[in-house]
């Protein structure tokens, strides 16, 4: 028996191993690094890696040709997106992915779909949400859908606002649509009540000569009676 006094955490058991995971502030699991944008590309609807040779992803079948891959892009591109994929620093891979944003185009939507799914910083896959966003394309809604379920909460409202911004985009085409509707109904309603005018005056004319018609008539009978 030992002295209990050497002993000053009797309840607790000295050979017991804590199995809590500790979280590394650097994304050990994020496997950014191993994308390479000379063979590979990302596919911006579901943000699978895939060979930069594909048009259509072999994940979610979608229709890749329409967007370029980023390893046909510049130099500067590529380095921005090793940065915001690999940088042990979230706020370097934030600013990285808002900086994306502002310099890319269509190539870049596969890196923030891959970093909105992966990164484990909540505030790198809220930018890239907020990007995807603002980027207005289509092929964005399934990875923001996706975002939806993210156990970050401001992740989660960040995906709302660009589904948000996505189909707004649409709007303003539909409502010059209803509007040329509108205006051919308007001008077949004014072709109308002119077609009514010209009837009536039509009618109208028709009545004056048949009056004037009348009238030498009527003369001659009076003289023929004048005579007799």
């Amino acid at each position: 028996m030992g002295n209990e006094k050497y002993n000053p955490n009797q309840g607790k058991n000295p050979y017991r191993v804590s199995r809590e995971p500790v979280r590394d502030s650097t994304p050990s699991n994020f496997a950014g690094s191993s994308v390479d944008f000379d063979t590979q590309r990302i596919c911006a609807s579901c943000g699978e890696v895939i060979k930069i040779s594909h048009n259509f992803c072999k994940f979610c079948g979608v229709d890749l040709s329409g967007i370029p891959p980023l390893g046909y892009s510049d130099r500067t591109l590529k380095e921005l997106a090793y940065a915001a994929l690999t940088d042990p620093d979230p706020g370097v891979r934030k600013d990285a992915v808002d900086t994306l944003g502002d310099l890319g185009e269509r190539e870049v939507l596969g890196v923030f779909s891959y970093i909105l799914l992966n990164d484990p910083d909540e505030s790198v896959r809220k930018e890239a949400a907020d990007e995807l966003g603002d980027a207005h394309h289509p092929y964005s809604l399934d990875i923001l859908a996706k975002a939806l379920r993210d156990q970050s909460p401001i992740v989660r409202k960040e995906a709302i606002e660009g589904l948000k911004k996505i189909k707004k985009r649409n709007k303003p085409e539909k409502i010059e649509e209803d509007k040329e509707i509108e205006e051919e109904t308007l001008e077949t309603d004014e072709t109308e009540p002119k077609t009514i005018e010209f009837s009536e005056i039509t009618v109208e004319e028709e009545e004056q000569e048949e009056e004037q018609e009348g009238e030498p008539l009527e003369e001659f009978e009076i003289e023929d009676e004048e005579q007799n």
